[in-house]
């Protein structure tokens, strides 16, 4: 664990967004899938994902964006958390923290991992995700992404919890 005090928040700062995007160009699977930092800051500045960030202590320890419209509502775009902070926990409290938002607005969590990042792949499995379809060559040739859920119910049965979240 952090030893210091830990808390997430949304990405508000020129300073947090610059790292975010740093943190995820330089990690898996986007090294593999050559996206580089003026690709990433593109997207985690897109207005149509919400990106929140780790603090441990002072230091940012890892990001994750979110995207709570569209078709695939309740979905986690991009995931990291900075190898210096790996094997404390951070990464399962960032993913619990991300669930309770989703929970809140929809029934399902969907995020894709890379075929390739084994480490993923168990990370989601071993917190409940199922692994519901292979996209073949998604992205990359010889490379697939493997869609995972984790779900409350059906969305027929869900309703939106209405109030106010202090992030």
């Amino acid at each position: 664990m952090c030893n210091k005090r830990m808390y997430i928040r949304m990405a508000a700062t020129d300073q947090e967004f610059a790292k975010s995007a740093a943190l995820l160009s330089q990690n898996e699977p986007w090294v593999s899938l050559g996206r580089t930092y003026d690709y990433t800051m593109g997207k985690v500045r897109d207005s149509s994902g919400e990106l929140y960030v780790a603090y441990c202590g002072d230091e940012i320890a890892g990001c994750i964006l979110l995207e709570m419209h569209g078709n695939l509502k309740g979905f986690i775009r991009s995931f990291c958390v900075d190898p210096q902070f790996q094997g404390l926990g951070i990464g399962s409290k960032i993913l619990s923290f991300a669930e309770t938002l989703i929970f809140k607005k929809h029934p399902n969590v969907f995020v894709f991992a890379a075929s390739f990042n084994e480490g993923a792949v168990r990370f989601y499995k071993r917190h409940g995700y199922e692994h519901i379809g292979t996209f073949r060559d998604y992205v990359a040739a010889g490379s697939d992404e493997l869609l995972f859920r984790k779900t409350t119910g059906p969305s027929n049965d869900f309703l939106e919890v209405r109030e106010e979240t202090d992030i």
